[in-house]
């Protein structure tokens, strides 16, 4: 059990962070003991007649997921304006979906509070429809998703399919 010196030690160390992106061996050491909220948005195409969702590949050095196939998303920082989730769009959106034709904005699906390696995560899902080319990741069927994909986005994804189809009166 952490003594009283401990965690003052690490109190003050936290204290000296700035708000917004954590050092990655601190998020990492923080994610474990908290409940982490992410955006999620998961890029969908309707492609001969068949739904389409681009996935990116992580770096080879993530230290969670390392080379493995995403959805596009981020962490809710303390650093984004109150009020909506603007930023954490923007960074998405200008960020990992940069060179992407998106069709409308990001449509809300659901909420999961579901455990992943690195800790519990409130994922808030949402949608959006790419158009044209993209310079980015590669499309996928979503009926045959690869094996190399993070495994607890796939969820993500078919909830995300179900409002796509709902929302173009898709069977």
């Amino acid at each position: 059990m952490e003594s009283q010196q401990e965690i003052k030690r690490l109190v003050e160390a936290l204290q000296r962070l700035t708000p917004g992106k954590l050092p990655l061996p601190v998020f990492i050491g923080v994610a474990r003991l908290t409940v982490t909220p992410i955006l999620e948005v998961v890029p969908l195409r309707l492609h001969d007649r068949s739904i389409e969702v681009l996935l990116l590949e992580r770096e080879k050095t993530d230290p969670v997921w390392g080379g493995q196939l995403h959805t596009p998303g981020t962490v809710i920082r303390a650093s984004d304006a109150p009020g909506d989730l603007h930023d954490a769009f923007e960074r998405i959106t200008h960020g990992e979906l940069d060179g992407c034709a998106l069709h409308g904005t990001p449509t809300y699906v659901e909420t999961f509070f579901h455990q992943v390696k690195r800790g519990r995560e409130l994922a808030m899902i949402h949608w959006v429809e790419v158009t044209g080319e993209v310079s980015v990741g590669k499309w996928y069927p979503v009926d045959d998703l690869p094996a190399t994909i993070v495994s607890t986005q796939v969820p993500f994804i078919h909830s995300a399919v179900k409002s796509f189809k709902s929302t173009k009166k898709l069977k």
